[in-house]
């Protein structure tokens, strides 16, 4: 599979971020700017596979032909930290060159402007030629809270302590924003204030990620504040957010916090998102690795989640998710798929936690459903309709598709020691990261200390930056 999506990319759309399979077109995501998007979420994958001549190829293309400064076009600070920034890190870490480091600090010196902001929290839209970033009043959860990861990596790779400050201050001005419900945000929050901008909550799009990298960075660190953070917030998920169907299923559907002089009521949506189906491995991972407080719970939450995913997929005419499904029948709503990773990253981890032999049993059938049903002449397109006899494509083969699905697919059939977790954390894109005490990050007395103090005190305004909504 990997050889077929990457030999069409490599023929039809060399050099460009995407490739359009059924028309045989590249794709671009900035006009006619790129990030080479594809050849850098492949690095590692195809590193992993041992596909080391396609490994190479990659490696000189992004390594010889891409130019940050040419970048002119606004591009998202989330999107190229967790596709580019992450791609590059783990293609260091697998292999070790630090011609990777090289541009990963040119890359996260670009993007650095972004945090220039009253409150530290950074703007999404930056263009990488002069660091100019565009106004807005408010930014998505995920997309602020979705930078530690790999930037706290890069601090310790380098002794630079910038870069973590820069992104963990995030961490920390969020935990002085007032919630309604402990730990957990709504999708978006204001830039120069420390409020939330909306009574919107979910684990689905816009905040989903922000979740995960607080687990991870406990993970990947060993603070234990981060864990705190993380467990506050599943906690809530679980106890307020998840809801469980009249068939039995479990589901966390997107939710209105409506605020009233009684109180506060949570209204749930009929509706289970097929990006919530990370949940499943991210509640497990939290309950097997911390075995603290109410774990087990978790871990069950983790599993039944997984196979609410599983039986989307199963009850659909493709034996493929769509975007979402109605929550208690799990008929799929928005039926379009566009090769995403959830639903199988969450089996891949059950896998490693229980070597159940189910999870590589229908991991296989979504193999045989991806083969019917999005392979092409040149690579593997999207489906208009997952839950049609005659799906119809979408003509895109998502980056995502190689960094992510096709990555965790191969996981699933591997052995353990093949990325052993706990060594590794994968950041959103599926790229490996070592923790610290393995990998790149095994010397201690490497690490840059995580940083206890800031320009500004959590929980204020600084009021020399730039006011955004003056502008």
């Amino acid at each position: 599979m990997m050889q077929h999506a990457w030999g069409g990319y490599v023929k039809y759309a060399w050099g460009h971020d995407d490739l359009n399979p059924v028309s045989k077109t590249p794709h671009d995501w900035y006009r006619s700017q790129n990030l080479l998007n594809t050849p850098v979420d492949s690095l590692d994958t195809l590193y992993i596979m041992g596909m080391m001549e396609e490994y190479k190829a990659a490696k000189k293309l992004v390594l010889d032909t891409l130019d940050f400064s040419t970048i002119t076009e606004y591009v998202s600070l989330f999107e190229t930290n967790i596709r580019v920034l992450g791609g590059l890190l783990s293609a260091y870490d697998l292999e070790g060159d630090e011609a990777f480091i090289q541009k990963a600090v040119e890359l996260a010196d670009r993007l650095l402007p972004a945090f220039d902001t009253r409150t530290g929290i950074p703007l999404n839209s930056i263009r990488l030629s002069n660091g100019e970033v565009k106004p807005a009043l408010t930014a998505g959860v995920a997309e602020l809270g979705t930078l530690q990861l790999e930037f706290q990596y890069l601090s310790d790779v380098t002794g630079n302590s910038t870069y973590a400050e820069k992104t963990l201050f995030v961490f920390e001005q969020l935990q002085n924003t007032a919630v309604d419900i402990p730990g957990v945000f709504p999708e978006k929050v204001y830039v120069d204030e420390l409020k939330v901008a909306s009574n919107r909550v979910s684990v689905g799009g816009m905040i989903d990620s922000y979740y995960e990298y607080l687990q991870k960075l406990w993970l990947s660190t060993g603070e234990e504040k981060y864990f705190e953070y993380y467990y506050t917030a599943a906690k809530s998920i679980a106890d307020r957010l998840l809801v469980t169907a009249k068939s039995g299923h479990v589901y966390i559907p997107p939710a209105n916090l409506n605020i009233h002089f009684k109180g506060m009521t949570i209204e749930h949506d009929n509706m289970f998102e097929h990006l919530a189906c990370f949940a499943g491995g991210m509640f497990s991972m939290g309950a097997l690795a911390s075995k603290t407080q109410e774990w087990e719970k978790h871990f069950d939450i983790g599993k039944n989640v997984t196979e609410t995913c599983w039986l989307m997929y199963n009850r659909s005419k493709t034996g493929i998710g769509g975007e979402n499904s109605v929550g208690e029948t799990l008929v799929l709503a928005n039926p379009t798929y566009i090769l995403r990773p959830e639903a199988i990253e969450s089996m891949f981890y059950m896998w490693r936690f229980t070597h159940d032999p189910i999870y590589r049993e229908r991991a296989w059938i979504i193999v045989q459903a991806l083969e019917k049903h999005c392979k092409d002449e040149a690579g593997y397109h999207g489906l208009q309709n997952a839950n049609s006899a005659n799906p119809g494509a979408i003509d895109r083969q998502e980056s995502f598709f190689l960094a992510e699905t096709l990555k965790y697919l191969y996981l699933i059939f591997a052995d353990d020691d093949t990325i052993p977790l706990e060594k590794y954390v994968f950041n959103t894109e599926a790229h490996p990261l070592s923790v610290r005490g393995h990998g790149r990050r095994a010397d201690p007395s490497e690490f840059v200390p995580l940083p206890t103090k800031y320009p500004i005190a959590p929980g204020q305004l600084n009021p020399d930056a730039r006011v955004i909504g003056n502008e």
